[in-house]
């Protein structure tokens, strides 16, 4: 059985998504699907609108066979750490293919800006003023500005990521680039997030698939969905606990954030606001909102550094069950299929703290349980 690999968030999922499914299942139609998928935490630095099994089963509903977790630690990250720990995973999964949206679909260019990326050495400056800016303009000044376009879509610069997390890995997964397209029937996941706080819900149903919006609007009708505001008293008095120098240890701290937070937690007392003040050129709304998320979860640089040591399952169909028995006995990473079973993992008893500290941030915390208690959704 060939295996596909998707990296995705599914946040939620929508007709893009379900494109790209398909488009695999016609280039490959023998082939396995799987997705690499974030956790509770995801990359903008937030909590994912709705649980990562809800998301996983809407996958699997619309074309997916098995959905595999990126622990929160890696899934709230920037673009490299983000790609390099799902490339990690899925080739320690055995995964013969990975396929990723591209806004130029050239994949001899998303190659050679993989390769030649690493020539690239930014000063501690130019990294911590604007990275992407400052990555794309030294790209530009050596290779010109044919080449670095690679670096303006982010899809792109996240297909790079991919292509050198596989390199240094040394792994022989052939990349698959679909074109990323956009119609009356597709738009971005952040524009559907918009639409629910907006409760702006017929609009919708225009870009999700049937399925997905039925179990979207569901979850929301039912108060299962995650806002951190609903937790903001709780991260700003975190952090008003904690010195200077204990916040410098996590992740994407830098260029002394460290005091400005700190000092600014002393007279704000609503996270909106908290990161509003600490938005500036020299840091873009998500990354100041991974370094609120790491402070407060606690997610350190070493942790971030570390390849993953687990993956859980989160939901598979029969097929996808075939590949995971398959793969059992092989695969070099642990796969978590029971979480009470493997709480003696620091990593994985980590992921298992802030999944229960998501389920705080629900607007309606009944019938909740221990994360520990999970299990995978099989259908």
């Amino acid at each position: 059985m060939k295996v596909v690999a998707i990296v995705a968030e599914y946040n939620p999922f929508h007709n893009g998504h379900a494109y790209q499914v398909n488009q695999i299942k016609k280039k490959l139609p023998d082939c396995a699907v799987i997705a690499i998928m974030s956790g509770s935490l995801v990359q903008r630095g937030d909590f994912a609108l709705i649980s990562k099994y809800e998301r996983a089963k809407v996958a699997v509903l619309c074309g997916v066979d098995a959905v595999f977790e990126l622990p929160s630690a890696y899934s709230c990250a920037p673009a490299n750490l983000f790609a390099g720990a799902a490339a990690n995973i899925m080739a320690r999964l055995g995964v013969d293919y990975i396929c990723f949206g591209s806004e130029c679909a050239d994949l001899d260019l998303l190659e050679f800006a993989a390769e030649k990326s690493e020539n690239i050495k930014l000063d501690g400056r130019s990294r911590n003023k604007n990275y992407p800016g400052s990555f794309y303009e030294a790209f530009k000044n050596l290779y010109g500005e044919e080449k670095a376009r690679v670096f303006r879509g982010s899809n792109d610069i996240l297909g790079v990521e991919y292509l050198r997390a596989l390199r240094k890995l040394k792994s022989k997964i052939t990349p698959l680039v679909i074109k990323r397209i956009g119609d009356d029937y597709i738009t971005s996941a952040s524009n559907i997030r918009a639409c629910v706080h907006e409760k702006n819900f017929d609009n919708l149903k225009n870009f999700m698939p049937e399925k997905s919006f039925d179990i979207l609007f569901d979850l929301i009708k039912s108060g299962k969905t995650a806002d951190i505001n609903n937790i903001s008293s709780a991260v700003i008095s975190h952090v008003n606990r904690i010195e200077a120098y204990e916040i410098a240890q996590y992740a994407e701290i830098y260029g002394g954030f460290e005091y400005k937070i700190k000092k600014l937690c002393a007279n704000l007392f609503d996270y909106n606001d908290l990161v509003k003040s600490l938005e500036s050129k020299h840091a873009t709304s998500s990354q100041i909102k991974r370094m609120i998320l790491n402070i407060f979860l606690e997610i350190t640089r070493e942790e971030q550094k570390e390849p993953p040591s687990f993956t859980n399952l989160l939901c598979a169909n029969k097929i996808g069950c075939e590949y995971l028995n398959k793969i059992r006995k092989s695969a070099e990473i642990i796969i978590a299929a029971k979480p009470a079973g493997f709480t003696d993992n620091q990593a994985f008893a980590k992921n298992i703290f802030i999944d229960n500290i998501y389920k705080l941030a629900l607007f309606d915390k009944s019938g909740e349980k221990n994360a520990v208690k999970e299990k995978p959704v099989i259908l």
